[in-house]
């Protein structure tokens, strides 16, 4: 059973970045961009930032970046921007953006962990 605040709004922003890192000679040269986009998002932005794709692959990259907002509209602004501006980064070409904005349990949905509270 979810327990939720009359006023509760909690959104959960996901963008996907696959990148194309023309620079790169060796998987040492992609994880030094991979790590500078990494840095930099997470410094300025306060997001949640991962490598998730072609790990060794030394030309291409796919990165999640994850922020949650009591503001729908607002967390979806913040991803869009942040695609924009990686596209102007130096270092990769931002080849796909796909962004989604959710919340993070429907109460029609079950969870996992259900079956463990209720028995």
């Amino acid at each position: 059973m979810l327990f939720e605040a009359p006023d509760e709004s909690c959104w959960v922003g996901v963008l996907r970045l696959s990148l194309r890192i023309p620079g790169a000679r060796s998987l040492k040269d992609k994880r030094r961009v991979v790590a500078q986009y990494r840095d930099r998002l997470r410094a300025r932005k306060n997001l949640s930032v991962a490598e998730v794709g072609h790990h060794d692959e030394h030309g291409s990259a796919i990165m999640a970046v994850a922020s949650v907002s009591n503001d729908q509209r607002l967390l979806r602004s913040v991803l869009d921007q942040v695609a924009f501006d990686v596209g102007t980064w130096r270092g990769a070409t931002v080849v796909d953006t796909w962004v989604e904005v959710q919340r993070p349990w429907d109460s029609d949905a079950q969870s996992q962990y259900d079956r463990f509270v209720d028995g």
